[in-house]
């Protein structure tokens, strides 16, 4: 019984509520190999947690996002490409169209939609429990942004400042964050740390009723959903349509109609509406982690089996934000160098209001996003590192009270932990870091890469 006590308390509750296992690239959907809905993968698995992080049509398009961005990239891209062919910024060299090339080329997308519903009908089936289909649908995503990215951040070097404007595949870098972050939060903010919270309940590290009641305000808070007569959206959606709604339609309101050009921008916007709810929804779970920090709720424990006082799964969490942060930072850092540079006013910056708005637009998202990392490493790792010392200490004075409370001696200040004392000699030693010294040394550092590629 104690071996099996010990295997549960050393089990990691930063697992998919789902039953599904996999790197993260495998957590979103891709329709139609998967259903719509999510649902356990095997019948040991936990049913969906009361605590969501999104609800409504924020997760149903983080879910499939592989499908909801494969088609916006098509759509915009395709537009783009077309628009310039038309214009002639692009050379392309087609055939001569005849009678006998237009029966061709319609028979050959006849006979590449059955080839390609024949091999859907045959690989189904035998690849719909593997989640090989997942790997493929994201690198076969990613490569091509990868190049798209990359040829962007080329013509920007190469291009002298002002001569023109940035690569036409300069949103290939944007598309890419989105892809990767949107993997990464649906993997591990939605899937994992619905069910981590979940089974705080039940762990050892938590103080009862004092959990519950934040579990409470918890499930009330995330995936809040808003009421407007019989309608009812989430409460993420109504924040970005109030929020950026105005914003992104204003180029739409305020230029001559440009057909499908258009058409390519609104695909955009309602990505990026899309991106700014789930901003709101992230925003809203870090508040609860470190409202938890706050509280009295977490009790360490300093022969936990994780080999981090219980606070391990903590330090993933804290971990998987970080790595979404630094993302977010390399494009940002992206962005300076596909786009800023090239739309450096007059090759300088002036106090104008063309040299306000390009600060605003390229510098200030740098700093922004340093200043956030700094609040994360501080509000997080920092803060569970003070509980973790705290607690040894706590539990160190009252082994010393305890060997000491059968005489009557004068206490003495239990802050020295030099004392020699075989009952609490042990615990100087132990784990006062929710993850190992060498990983936030790494953590550290990939934070700092996009503020000095920046101002290198």
């Amino acid at each position: 019984m104690a071996d099996e006590d010990s295997e549960l308390a050393q089990k990691s509750h930063w697992e998919r509520w789902t039953g599904e296992t996999g790197p993260f690239y495998r957590a979103c959907a891709v329709w139609p190999f998967d259903s719509v809905s999510e649902s356990s993968a095997d019948r040991t698995a936990t049913e969906q947690p009361a605590v969501q992080f999104t609800t409504g049509i924020t997760r149903l398009l983080l879910r499939h996002l592989p499908t909801y961005l494969g088609i916006t990239i098509v759509l915009y891209f395709g537009i783009r490409f077309s628009r310039a062919v038309i214009t002639g910024e692009i050379s392309v060299g087609f055939p001569r169209i005849t009678l006998q090339t237009g029966a061709v080329l319609i028979g050959g997308v006849v006979l590449g939609f059955v080839w390609a519903y024949l091999v859907y009908r045959l690989f189904a089936s035998v690849i719909r429990g593997s989640g090989i289909h997942r790997s493929v649908a994201f690198f076969a995503t990613a490569l091509p942004l990868i190049a798209g990215t990359a040829y962007a951040v080329y013509h920007a070097v190469t291009t002298p400042g002002g001569d023109s404007g940035p690569a036409i595949t300069v949103q290939a870098g944007y598309f890419l964050f989105i892809l990767i972050t949107g993997h990464l939060v649906y993997d591990g903010l939605a899937l994992k740390t619905e069910h981590l919270f979940v089974r705080l309940k039940d762990s050892s590290i938590v103080s009862q009723p004092a959990y519950d009641e934040f579990y409470t305000e918890l499930t009330t808070t995330l995936g809040d959903t808003l009421t407007v007569g019989s309608i009812s959206i989430p409460r993420s959606v109504a924040f970005a349509l109030a929020v950026a709604l105005g914003p992104l339609l204003l180029p739409v309101i305020v230029s001559p109609w440009a057909g499908w050009g258009e058409i390519g921008y609104l695909v955009y916007a309602i990505l990026t509406l899309f991106v700014i709810a789930m901003l709101y929804d992230v925003f809203l779970l870090v508040y609860k982690f470190t409202d938890l920090l706050q509280r009295d709720i977490l009790t360490y424990q300093p022969f936990h089996p994780d080999d981090h006082g219980g606070f391990r799964d903590f330090g993933r969490f804290a971990t998987r934000i970080n790595v979404i942060l630094a993302i977010a930072g390399g494009y940002v850092a992206y962005r300076f160098y596909a786009e800023g540079l090239l739309n450096l006013p007059d090759g300088e910056i002036e106090p104008t209001l063309l040299g306000v708005t390009w600060v605003v637009l390229y510098i200030l998202p740098i700093a922004a996003y340093a200043a956030l990392a700094i609040f994360w490493l501080y509000h997080s790792f920092w803060r569970l590192h003070q509980k973790m010392e705290q607690g040894r200490q706590r539990r160190i004075e009252e082994l010393q009270r305890h060997s000491e409370g059968d005489d009557h001696q004068t206490r003495r200040d239990f802050s020295d932990l030099e004392v020699s004392a075989p009952a609490w000699e042990s615990l100087r030693d132990a784990p006062t870091w929710p993850i190992k010294r060498q990983g936030l040394f790494g953590i550290v550092v990939m934070d700092a890469v996009p503020v000095v590629v920046t101002f290198i």
